[in-house]
């Protein structure tokens, strides 16, 4: 069988192709290979961080947190609370008393108090209170409130609190009795 020069010419051509193309792809497999098989120089570093996250951990105490007992008309009684920031973080601290239910409620709604903070809490008297900062102005007990106070970790403050029943207390506030919770809520500044 004859074949014309042209045909010939374009099988050739087609053959040709074929070979790059089929080079080409015996090349990139080579590569691949050689990728796979690790024969490229190569590094790896590790670095540690620490992390760890801060804490925010008030504390209260003291010998005479907010005890009274035996109050009548004129009484003015000073009681100390120690705060403390056991974490480590700077916060703000509110302290707010809730008003009680039960028959002494007149007696807790009739008591006013003043807070000042002192750096010395032997400073809690008559003579010395008033050398603090005043934190919050004079009030019935039930509405007590102390907020935004910044502390700083490891530091710690009183707070001193001047309690008085009034000596225009009604007689109907007698022998009454009542518990009242205050909270010291603190919250990272």
């Amino acid at each position: 069988m004859e074949t014309t020069p042209n045909t010939n010419t374009s099988i050739r051509r087609h053959l040709i192709r074929l070979g790059v193309s089929l080079a080409t792809v015996i090349t990139a497999g080579f590569g691949v290979v050689t990728a796979a098989s690790g024969a490229m120089f190569t590094d790896t570093e590790t670095a540690s961080m620490d992390v760890s996250s801060g804490w925010v951990d008030i504390t209260a105490g003291g010998t005479n947190v907010v005890a009274l007992s035996n109050l009548k008309p004129g009484d003015v009684f000073f009681r100390s609370m120690n705060l403390a920031n056991a974490g480590s973080l700077d916060f703000k601290y509110a302290i707010t008393a809730a008003r009680p239910t039960g028959a002494g409620v007149p007696l807790v709604d009739s008591i006013l108090v003043e807070s000042y903070k002192l750096t010395d809490g032997t400073n809690c008297t008559a003579a010395n209170y008033q050398t603090g900062t005043l934190v919050a102005a004079s009030s019935t007990l039930t509405a007590l409130q102390i907020s935004n106070q910044l502390m700083a970790p490891a530091s710690s403050h009183t707070v001193c609190f001047r309690f008085s029943l009034p000596i225009a207390t009604p007689n109907a506030i007698a022998g009454k009795s009542s518990t009242v919770t205050m909270t010291i809520a603190s919250e990272q500044a």
